[in-house]
């Protein structure tokens, strides 16, 4: 029985680099540590081993791919390689360049995601809709917990669009723990406790308008999003609170403007039952109230128009606000001017 591997020294020109490479062609010029890898292997050479296996007369680079191209920018005859024997099926490449990379080179959970679009692909087929199973056999296959397992899971069956977007561009790789959060805290617990709202939205239409409040610097950290988390996990049966959940859901889902913290705030003024709220403290109280009074005194009925966008409240909608304002205000004052009579403070 031939080893595994055998080492040596490979014709550099024989070898092509894998497209199963995540990273790309850019690894070339997005490489923070390439000046530096450059300096050693010119002066020292490549050491440590590319891995490749036999592929057509030539090679395919499984690990190595920076070391590569630095060899070829610096016109070396040839490399040191350990080059796999085994005969491997595609998927099993795919493994074992997860076992290469998250063991020593790490891949990040976008580099992960698109390395593993067409096995999610063929678990989707081999498991439909046993979420389960399809996580315990990922985390199998990469190697992951099964945490990061179901992360990765909850990225992959985005639109195809939206994640090509972000495979192209590093800047966006870390939209993907925002796109986890919209998963975790706002799809998954809508399809649960409100299926009948993907009847008239489809569950990808929902994924993109809510990823546009990232484009549009709406969410400034992907824990943004938990707060309104509270709105779709809310367990309502009657008919008449549903459909004003759902209108919440909807104006957050729809309105690319509109922040998560504003419509569960939205939401808590009309469910306060649904939701836990912690009073605050009475010196914060009353340096919320003085900075109302100074925000209203100051603002004018133009500034809805001017800084509310086409999406924003009404003037009717703040009259009707500031109307409810003022009774609730009355009605707290004549409490302290009880309380006072009381204590004689």
């Amino acid at each position: 029985m031939r080893n595994s591997y055998t080492f040596e020294q490979i014709v550099l020109s024989r070898i092509r680099p894998s497209k199963k490479n995540p990273r790309g062609p850019d690894v070339r010029e997005n490489d923070p540590h390439r000046e530096n890898l450059r300096e050693s292997v010119a002066q020292f050479g490549v050491l440590v081993p590319l891995v490749v296996r036999p592929e057509d007369g030539h090679y395919e680079l499984i690990d190595g791919k920076r070391r590569y191209w630095i060899a070829k920018s610096l016109k070396l005859d040839t490399v040191p390689a350990f080059i796999i024997n085994e005969e491997l099926d595609a998927k099993a490449i795919l493994q074992r360049m997860f076992q290469i990379h998250m063991n020593r080179d790490q891949w990040d959970a976008v580099q992960q995601c698109k390395a593993s679009e067409e096995f999610y692909s063929e678990l989707q087929a081999k498991f439909g809709g046993d979420t389960a199973a399809l996580i315990t056999e990922f985390a199998e296959f990469t190697g992951d917990d099964t945490r990061t397992a179901r992360n990765r899971a909850q990225f992959l069956r985005w639109p195809r669009h939206i994640k090509d977007e972000i495979y192209s561009d590093a800047d966006k790789h870390s939209s993907y723990w925002y796109i986890v959060e919209i998963e975790d805290k706002i799809i998954e617990p809508a399809q649960t406790n409100y299926p009948e709202y993907f009847d008239s939205v489809d569950v990808d239409q929902v994924r993109e308008f809510l990823y546009r409040k990232w484009d549009a610097n709406v969410v400034k950290a992907a824990i943004d999003v938990r707060p309104a988390s509270s709105i779709v996990r809310s367990k309502v049966s009657e008919k008449a609170k549903r459909r004003k959940i759902l209108k919440i859901l909807d104006k957050l889902v729809r309105n690319p403007e509109l922040p998560y913290q504003e419509a569960y705030d939205d939401f808590a003024r009309q469910f306060p039952d649904l939701v836990e709220r912690k009073l605050p403290r009475s010196r914060t109280l009353l340096i919320q109230i003085q900075n109302l009074t100074y925000t209203i005194t100051q603002y004018e009925p133009q500034f809805f128009e001017l800084y509310g966008g086409k999406k924003g409240p009404s003037i009717s909608e703040a009259a009707e606000a500031v109307g409810e304002l003022v009774v609730a205000a009355e009605l707290f004052r004549d409490k302290l001017k009880r309380a006072v009579s009381k204590s004689g403070r």
